[in-house]
């Protein structure tokens, strides 16, 4: 095998293994809302809507933050390429 296909084989791989992930919890999560009538009774109100969106709001502001403090860290804004002592 060559060397430069290793990257896409590794590729392959790990999507193979989220995808066989994701249907184990789609599995289970349909199982949880076949078995569980807490849960069916979560899902078919109507507070579980604004919880889905709550949810991603929160996630996207979390990723904002990240983000944001990555983008603006001191070392990345002062435009010194060097350590501060020197190499």
């Amino acid at each position: 095998m060559n060397r430069s296909s290793l990257p896409f084989v590794g590729i392959i791989a790990a999507t193979l293994a989220v995808g066989t992930g994701l249907l184990y919890a789609l599995d289970d999560g349909a199982r949880l809302i076949n078995e569980n009538a807490a849960a069916r009774a979560f899902i078919l109100s109507d507070l579980f809507w604004p919880a889905v969106v709550g949810l991603i709001c929160v996630m996207l502001i979390l990723l904002v933050g990240v983000v944001s403090s990555y983008e603006f860290h001191p070392d990345r804004l002062s435009g010194r390429n060097v350590p501060e002592r020197g190499e």
